[in-house]
């Protein structure tokens, strides 16, 4: 298991026969913080309390040390069994197997069971179960009490079977190859010597005795029987010597020493004390922990794990571990949510500000640019070129474009009908109004053509002109008006015999009371743009 700073900081109740140990478990190891009988006064409150206190609320793992464990290796076959149905024949055949043992649960191991001709090919699961006991009934008590987060219900011989594996690997290293099978011996603060059997890094046996470590002599006279005991019950497991056999000892070590010279020299056996074995794994070892004990090695080693080989189901945990769960992710949800939300917000303040920079920037430019373009129309009115006259004539001359109406072009064609002798003196445009929609007395039929414009040209001769000369002279414009423009129908509407008066009014010299004032002509000549529906 690869060690992190990003381990979690969990507190671990050691579920013994004698007591309930205490566990906070961190990044500076596990720091045994108190040990409450069970048949201590208020056990589930004052327990609580520490947990709230103490261990400042952490999430919780149950981890069982007890002796009364039950486990079997179970074989299941894998044909006619689809991955759907697995978990509910696993769940049937864990009822069978353990009926009166209410927490229960089951893993596969590595080991696969070749196809024969009787029997076909299976999968080899350990199936594990803890009765239903007073002191697990008080350890749910608790964790119902305290309100804390609940990491897990474990057995400490199955977490701890791949760090048994580990520190062999670690062994394995200073000898050649590394052994098949692997006898780990720690002792324990309850008195009991837990026994951890591993074949190929899987849990093979688990064994809890009595020991007593006041004496030396004794502890190693007695684990030397228990060794042997447990070599006995190998045999029936498949154990060849030639597999290789490592034992590993945690304990006192004067007392290792003492067991080192009663030990068979044909295993590869270590002894060390915890601290040792923490270093080797990359565990912190907790400051003023008792090296002797194996204790704080499990207990730092399952809490420090992010996912559990074997997590037992027991349906009075979850009955407590599942709404606090639901609750806890609900209350990610919405933290998530106000998360997002401030996002948003600072995302749309930054962007808001963003917005009233470039508007200030944006109003800065144009008061600069609009300064330059009024200067630049000064200067250009006072070399007599008026804009606002040429945008004003060029937005008219697009009106008419938008009306089919060939300003530019009309204008031309009046020019070259004028020559070098005729002027002008204003030339009026009006578009026709649009035709009436529905009319029934309107002409039928498409051919009828429709008003598009009216040009009126107008011009003025002076007092003195001959009459005569001057209609001829705008009968002649109105013909060759006419020739230039063929498809517009161009009418004399107005000769030189009907006069009106003009601004332009000349005064003689002479007395004021004796003013005699002349009067123009005016000509007019209309020019009508037709455009038939067909068009």
């Amino acid at each position: 298991m690869a060690i992190s700073f990003l381990s979690p900081a969990r507190s671990v109740l050691l579920i013994s026969d004698d007591a309930l140990y205490v566990y906070a478990s961190g990044a500076g190891g596990a720091q045994l913080v108190e040990v409450v009988p069970w048949e201590a006064e208020n056990f589930e409150q004052n327990v609580a309390r520490i947990l709230a206190k103490d261990c400042k609320s952490r999430p919780v793992l149950l981890l069982n040390d007890m002796v009364e464990q039950h486990y079997r290796k179970e074989r299941v076959l894998k044909a006619g069994v689809s991955v759907m149905d697995r978990p509910g024949m696993l769940k049937r055949k864990l009822n069978v197997s353990f009926p009166n043992y209410p927490v229960r649960a089951a893993y596969p191991l590595k080991e696969k069971l070749p196809k024969t001709e009787k029997k076909g090919a299976a999968d080899i699961y350990i199936f594990a179960a803890l009765p239903n006991s007073q002191q697990l009934t008080q350890s749910i008590g608790v964790m119902r009490e305290s309100m804390v987060s609940i990491a897990g219900l474990c057995l400490l011989p199955v977490e701890s079977s791949n760090m048994v594996k580990a520190l062999s690997a670690k062994l394995s290293k200073s000898k050649k190859g590394q052994s098949k099978w692997v006898i780990f011996m720690g002792q324990h603060k309850s008195g009991g010597l837990r026994q951890i059997v591993t074949k190929n890094g899987e849990l093979a046996l688990t064994r809890m005795t009595p020991v007593v470590d006041s004496d030396p002599q004794v502890w190693a006279s007695q684990v030397q029987k228990e060794l042997k005991a447990t070599m006995s019950y190998l045999s029936r497991f498949g154990y060849h010597e030639s597999e290789g056999l490592d034992i590993i000892v945690v304990g006192d070590e004067g007392a290792c020493q003492s067991l080192n010279a009663l030990i068979d020299t044909q295993y590869n056996f270590v002894s060390m004390n915890a601290r040792e074995a923490a270093r080797m794994l990359g565990l912190p070892f907790a400051k003023g922990a008792d090296e002797r004990y194996a204790d704080s090695l499990h207990v730092s080693w399952a809490g420090r794990k992010g996912k559990f080989i074997l997590p037992m189901n027991a349906p009075r945990l979850e009955a407590i571990s599942k709404p606090r769960q639901m609750a806890m992710v609900g209350a990610m949800v919405l933290l998530l949510g106000a998360a997002f939300l401030g996002y948003q917000a600072f995302t749309m303040t930054q962007a808001v500000a963003s917005a009233s920079e470039a508007i200030v920037d944006g109003n800065s430019r144009y008061a600069q640019l609009d300064l330059q373009y009024q200067k630049e129309l000064s200067r250009l009115q006072e070399l007599g070129f008026d804009v606002k006259v040429l945008k004003s004539a060029i937005a008219v001359v697009d009106d008419l474009d938008k009306h089919n109406i060939d300003a530019l072009g009309l204008f031309e064609n009046i020019g070259r009908a004028l020559g070098g002798d005729l002027r002008v003196d204003s030339v009026n445009i009006k578009r026709a109004p649009p035709p009436v929609v529905g009319n029934v007395f309107a002409p039928q039929g498409n051919d009828a053509p429709e008003k598009l414009f009216d040009t009126m040209i107008q011009m003025t001769y002076p007092a003195t002109t001959d009459i005569d000369k001057g209609n001829d002279e705008v009968r002649a414009l109105g013909q060759r008006l006419q020739a230039v423009m063929p498809d517009y129908d161009v009418r004399v509407t107005k000769l030189l015999k009907d006069y009106e008066y003009v601004e332009q009014i000349v005064v003689e010299s002479g007395d004021l009371d004796k003013q005699n004032t002349a009067q123009d002509f005016t000509a007019e000549i209309t020019i009508t743009g037709m455009v038939t529906k067909d068009d």
